[in-house]
């Protein structure tokens, strides 16, 4: 498990929303290297991936 995947798995307010997303998902946000410290921003991060996975 790489550190990013700990970092939000760890993170009590961002660990339910970040394994109720998609893996492939996920594994854009993980891969792209991106933390951020806020639900809100993570919510706007995985909609902005999945809408491009969506279009796709």
């Amino acid at each position: 498990m790489s550190a990013n995947a700990n970092f939000y798995l760890n993170d009590p307010a961002l660990s339910p929303y970040f394994n109720s997303l998609p893996v492939a998902v996920r594994k854009i946000i993980l891969d792209s290297g991106v933390e951020v410290s806020t639900l809100g921003e993570l919510q706007q991060i995985a909609e902005h991936y999945r809408d491009n996975l969506v279009s796709e």
